[in-house]
Order: structure tokens, then sequence, then C-alpha cells
């Protein structure tokens, strides 16, 4: 008999039953979106933690089976690059406008 597949879990969630694991609507509804809950699973950086303070600037809603998929100990993994914001990200650069491509200028419709 084939043994069903184990998904990895962070440890925070080893003692959590397969049946909600596996389930979407626990999923969602144990989405992780507060600094506190972050910490919880894995260990922040200054520069995370201040992102993530910035309620306004950032809106972050996790998955535990996506947050399980990070590595903790790796600041650059590169899941956590794209789930878990900066401090770095918070700074405007010039090429941040309104049409950043120039798509008006190059726009066949007037």
């Amino acid at each position: 008999m084939v043994s069903p597949f184990l998904s990895k879990r962070a440890p925070y969630y080893k003692d959590i039953p397969d049946e909600k694991w596996n389930n979407w609507r626990w999923q969602l509804s144990n989405r992780i979106n507060t600094v506190e809950e972050f910490e919880r699973v894995i260990p922040l950086t200054d520069s995370e933690r201040k992102a993530l303070s910035a309620t306004d600037l950032f809106r972050v809603d996790i998955t535990p089976y996506f947050i399980s998929l990070i590595d903790p100990e790796d600041p650059e993994d590169p899941i956590r690059k794209q789930v878990v914001p900066r401090s770095e990200e918070m700074v405007p650069f010039t090429a941040m406008m309104e049409d950043s491509l120039a798509e008006d200028r190059h726009s066949p419709v007037p």
C-alpha cells in the first residue's frame, strides 16, 4: 500500500492534523499576516520586521503551507524574497512613476 504524501511543515504546525492541513479552507483561514504570526514560524530580519510593520504599504497574507516552504535559516531564500517584504522596498526610486514603461508616449492611440 502506498503511504499518503506528507508535505513539509514548519515546526510550529507539527500538531495540525492532516485533515486540517490538507484543507484549503483551513489554510486560508489561518493565513499569516502580522509580525507576531511571522515570528512564530520564521525568524525575521530587522528589514523584514520594519516592512511588515508598515501595514499601510504592504498587505501580506501567506498560508501555513506556503510559509512552510521557506527555509527559516536563510534570509536569502527565494520563496521568502517573493513573499516577505523588506524595508528596502519602501524607498521610492526615480523609475517608480505612473507610466514607468512609457506606454503613453508610445501608444498609437491618442
